[in-house]
Formats: C-alpha cells, sequence, structure tokens
C-alpha cells in the first residue's frame, strides 16, 4: 500500500489544468452569451449595416490608396449620397442591401461622417464641410432603439479641416 499523499507538483498541475479550462469555457461563450440579450432586431441588421460601410469604402476610395474617401469630386461620396434623395435607395440598391419580402421591409439606412476629434469630447456629431453643410445621408437615427451600427476609419479628399486626424465613416441601420 503507498502512503504518498499528494505533493504541491499534483496540486499545481490540477489547478492549472482547472483554471485553463475555466478560462477556455468563458472565452468561448462570451461572444454567444452577449448575443442572447441584443435585439433581434439589431442582429438581423448588423450585416446589412457592414455590407453597406464596405461598400463604400471599397466604392468611394481613391485608387491605389487606403480608406482615403472621394470627397467633393466628380462621382465622390458628397455628390452620389447627396443626389441620391429617396432614403439612400441607389447606394442600397448597389451595395445589395435591397431585402424586402412578404415578412420583411427595406432596412433604413443613416450614413455619416463623424470628426475623431469630436468622437474624442464624447458627442457623435457629424463632421461639416467648408459650405456649413453636414457630412450625414438618410434618415436621422435619432431616437431609435435597436440601431445596427458599423464604423470605418477614412479620410476625406478636399476636405479642409474635417478629419483631424481622421475621420469615422458611421452606417446605421434599423
Amino acid at each position: 500500500m503507498d502512503t504518498r499523499a499528494q505533493t504541491p507538483q499534483d496540486f499545481a498541475v490540477g489547478v492549472s489544468v482547472l483554471l485553463v479550462t475555466i478560462i477556455g469555457v468563458l472565452a468561448f461563450v462570451q461572444g454567444s452569451a452577449v448575443g442572447v440579450y441584443e435585439s433581434p432586431d439589431v442582429q438581423r441588421n448588423q450585416p446589412i449595416a457592414d455590407r453597406a460601410g464596405t461598400y463604400l469604402v471599397e466604392n468611394y476610395s481613391v485608387d491605389g490608396t487606403r480608406n482615403l474617401i472621394r470627397y467633393n469630386t466628380s462621382g465622390g461620396i458628397n455628390a452620389s449620397l447627396n443626389a441620391d434623395t429617396d432614403g439612400l435607395r441607389g447606394l442600397k440598391e448597389k451595395a445589395g442591401l435591397d431585402v424586402a419580402t412578404e415578412r420583411r421591409v427595406n432596412p433604413r439606412v443613416n450614413v455619416t461622417v463623424v470628426n475623431a476629434s469630436s468622437l474624442k469630447a464624447g458627442t457623435r456629431d457629424p463632421a461639416v464641410d467648408d459650405h456649413g453643410e453636414r457630412l450625414a445621408w438618410g434618415p436621422s437615427a435619432d431616437g431609435r432603439t435597436n440601431v445596427a451600427t458599423t464604423s470605418r476609419v477614412v479620410k476625406l479628399t478636399n476636405a479642409t479641416g474635417q478629419c483631424d486626424p481622421v475621420c469615422w465613416l458611421v452606417v446605421r441601420v434599423w
């Protein structure tokens, strides 16, 4: 009969295995547990917001650059979204966001350019261009609940001081 008891090494190995298991389970469950408490509307609209943000950055970026958005030029984001007056219907069609079915309506989309310095100050106010125009397009999302949001860090061409040092292109979908 062996009278040997548990050694400190046995204890350390056992506790280590237990802690690694607990941390692994918490890391795995953390992302899925948060989704349980989100609104189904946000879960459904988040991919739409992501697709719209990606479309805007990919299609309005200056060729050969990353996230440098053509702003006040021919074919730039300002001219295109200003001309798209019917609830950004053109953006929704070009980006493939028209997802209406018999039971589901098309999403409402708001696109806003927010200066990083205003984010630092704790506000999400849209940047303002040289003519005093707010860089926001589409219906306002103020007072809305269950809004899916995605952001992209961008700079604007032909912009003097709006992006100091950068701006965020914020897309909201509800």
